[in-house]
């Protein structure tokens, strides 16, 4: 449950956060602000720090049986819910990296766009196919970016490079982390990637 506790903490970490990015880094606007929203959440659900509170995981995470029952804001809740720090950080560093680029490459609107529709579609995909789980995180969005990135590169160079093609499908997979979700990884990345190949106006 959050507490006054962690629901200050959550306060301070956000503004902490995108203090601290805008300051240091060279981050775009909307990245950082993902970033800071990402981790003031995770700290306002984590009494304990370490692990997000079981209950509001469950609770706000997407899954099939919750979309039956008419649960649709679960699926952009759980966009901002993360199971443990390593499950922050390991989001939030690819959201640094892969942000930065897309952004630049996109303008702040597009960006926005591609990074919700991203994670919607992810989620959506793994709450049709997977309806007996609950799932929660930034991965389906972020691997939007990284479908987009791939699809920038096969534009610009004419080829799809087989180490950048690897580096994609062992992501998507979830590399050596387990518990992994891994049909929101790919329908993220599919969306980034089919948005990013298309050549229509509005891209």
């Amino acid at each position: 449950m959050v507490t006054i506790s962690s629901a200050l903490l959550g306060l301070a970490t956000f503004l902490i956060s995108i203090t601290l990015i805008k300051r240091y880094s060279n981050i775009p606007e909307v990245t950082s602000i993902l970033m800071s929203l990402n981790i003031g959440i995770y700290f306002l659900t984590s009494p304990a720090l370490v692990f997000a509170d079981s209950p509001i995981l469950f609770r706000y995470g997407s899954s099939g049986s919750y979309l039956i029952s008419g649960r649709y804001e679960t699926l952009i809740t759980s966009m901002f819910l993360h199971a443990n720090l390593i499950h922050l950080f390991l989001n939030m560093y690819a959201l640094y990296i892969l942000g930065k680029v897309a952004e630049i490459s996109l303008g702040r609107a597009k960006f926005i766009s591609l990074y919700f529709l991203s994670g919607l579609v992810g989620n959506l995909l793994s709450c049709i196919i997977d309806t007996g789980s609950v799932s929660v995180g930034a991965s389906g969005a972020v691997m939007g970016l990284l479908g987009y990135i791939v699809a920038m590169e096969y534009r610009v160079t004419g080829k799809f490079n087989p180490s950048t093609v690897l580096l994609a499908i062992f992501v998507i997979f979830g590399g050596f982390s387990a518990n992994v979700d891994v049909l929101a990884h790919l329908g993220g990345f599919l969306v980034g990637l089919g948005l990013g190949l298309s050549r229509a106006p509005a891209w």
